[in-house]
């Protein structure tokens, strides 16, 4: 009985019986004995683990008992006011306490199951992950059917936020159409038939609301909804199911809606007008081929070699609207002013007092800190523009500065002269403005404000559409931009315009965007241009 004991794992026959020779004579195999006392070691751990959880558990459990019939009692009787706080910070500590044996628990349990089906089969291939849906195309007809009952809506998250005391600032920021930020995003990444899907669903899901204000409320969403899906078949061109939409949303709001316009044809206009224009006007006015924007950067010099590559045999260059340049681009703007006083190249400047202005202020005299490489880049300019005793003179302040000796003066090889400012004439504003307003602005801009316009689909970061900004508003108080003409603008582009409208609302100037359909409306909503700029929708 004392052998079984020790040996419970064994045969009754085995336990008089000894090793057999092969085994005891081969030293490399492992002894049976040995393995079968491993053996047995792990399986009386695991029952040893086995029992202490289950009593562990068996605890927990008592314990939470506990905890419920105390919190029962504990709610009969009023807390008395001394000891509130001490009860407060129990009860918390109590919660915390019950949610981490929660999750071991649930931890503990799931160990017996993961990986395996209902039935205790193993799982191959795990559920597709339910974020990431595709839509299928969506059927119009079907969508737009009026329901045969009412839905209820789906909360927005602005509910949650509301409900929350110091919530107020975030609820008015997440008080928008879920639906329809989707959507926007979706047209923004070129996902027309997502969006649109998005849209009838949404359309398709409203329902009547309890009272009037709520049922105002639910109104106006669902009009800005249909309004949007209007502006989306606009801007695909897609004029059949815009008809469609249309007759759906006379039967459902009771009122006719908005008129066609081909957004696209419109934007070819535009462009060929102003393209038209500006080759016209060119040649008379003294356009530039490059325009400096308020901070001249490394990706700056970058769009200016790009842009003289494309220039003819004179190069004009705008400096009037620069207003600083950034660490990282003097000394390359140094190397290329070095660059064109050593070529043959024919050079025009507009606004180089601005220019060489920016360049004192950034090399002031006395002060042995500032990096030299300011002090060469405005030798450079100067030479570059043939001003040899302005020259002589910033050389010996930069000799007394640094205490060495000034670089000599050398005749440049290109030629250089500076060009007035070209007087802006009304008549390229006038024919795109009353091209672009098609009856939807109210007047044509001030005389103190300056206009662009945006037309077209603009993707990525093109820093030539911001410096043709720049030069159309230049010398505006009030810059107005008309977007009656833009289709879609993705998320790289807006960013982009982003920052440039916050450079022009930190110098006091706020844009004004005009005639911007439903989606590029919210989109500048989500990215934050609305936060730094006016944002007015089309009325049609």
């Amino acid at each position: 009985m004392a052998k079984f004991v020790r040996n419970p794992l064994k045969d009754w026959s085995e336990l008089d019986t000894t090793p057999s020779n092969s085994n005891a004579s081969d030293s490399s195999l492992p002894d049976p004995a040995y393995s079968r006392e491993m053996l047995k070691e792990m399986i009386e751990r695991r029952q040893r683990n086995d029992f202490v959880r289950r009593r562990e558990f068996d605890m927990l459990r008592k314990l939470r008992q506990r905890e419920a019939a105390a919190h029962a009692f504990d709610a009969t009787a009023t807390p008395s006011s001394f000891n509130i706080n001490s009860t407060s910070e129990k009860s918390e500590g109590r919660a915390l306490t019950l949610k981490k044996i929660d999750e071991i628990e649930e931890q503990m349990s799931q160990q017996w199951w993961k990986g395996r089906g209902p039935n205790g089969e193993t799982l191959v291939k795990s559920p597709p992950d339910a974020g990431a849906e595709t839509l299928a195309p969506a059927d119009t007809d079907a969508l737009l059917e009026p329901p045969s009952r009412p839905v209820p809506a789906p909360v927005a998250p602005a509910a949650v936020a509301t409900a929350s005391p110091s919530g107020t600032h975030m609820a008015s920021r997440l008080a928008q159409d879920g639906a329809l930020e989707e959507a926007v995003i979706r047209f923004a990444h070129g996902d027309d038939v997502g969006a649109e899907a998005i849209l009838l669903q949404a359309l398709a899901s409203e329902g009547a609301s309890g009272t009037d204000e709520t049922h105002a409320a639910t109104a106006e969403r669902d009009d800005a909804r249909w309004r949007a899906l209007f502006d989306l078949y606009r801007a695909t061109g897609d004029a059949a199911k815009f008809a469609a939409a249309r007759m759906r949303y006379a039967q459902r709001m009771r009122r006719m809606g908005p008129d066609w316009v081909a957004l696209d044809e419109l934007a070819r206009s535009v462009k060929a007008v102003a393209a038209s224009e500006e080759g016209d006007s060119a040649p008379a006015e003294g356009a530039a081929d490059w325009a400096a924007p308020a901070k001249l950067a490394r990706d700056g010099l970058v769009a200016l070699t790009r842009a003289l590559s494309q220039a003819g045999s004179v190069w004009t260059l705008d400096w009037r609207a620069l207003g600083g340049i950034g660490a990282d681009a003097a000394a390359p703007l140094r190397v290329l002013f070095a660059h064109w006083a050593d070529s043959p190249v024919k050079l025009r400047f507009i606004g180089a007092a601005q220019l060489l202005a920016v360049l004192a202020e950034a090399a002031p005299n006395n002060e042995r800190g500032i990096d030299d490489v300011w002090w060469q880049l405005h030798m450079a300019a100067l030479r570059l523009m043939h001003l040899p005793d302005d020259f002589e003179l910033v050389a010996l302040n930069y000799c007394i500065t640094y205490e060495v000796s000034p670089p000599s003066w050398q005749d440049p090889r290109g030629e250089y002269s500076a060009v007035a400012a070209p007087v802006s004439t009304p008549s390229r504003m006038g024919s795109v403005w009353s091209l672009l307003s098609v009856g939807e602005s109210e007047s044509f801009p001030s005389a103190g404000s300056g206009f662009a316009a945006l037309a077209g689909d603009l993707r990525g970061e093109s820093p030539s559409n911001l410096q043709r900004l720049d030069a159309d508003l230049r010398g505006g108080t009030a810059p107005v931009i008309s977007c009656a003409a833009l289709l879609r603008m993705d998320l790289a582009a807006a960013g982009s315009l982003l920052g440039w409208v916050r450079e022009r609302d930190a110098k006091g100037e706020r844009v004004q965007f005009v005639d911007a359909h439903r989606l590029i409306a919210t989109l500048f909503g989500l990215v934050g241009i609305a936060d730094h700029a006016t944002v007015a929708v089309r009325k049609n």
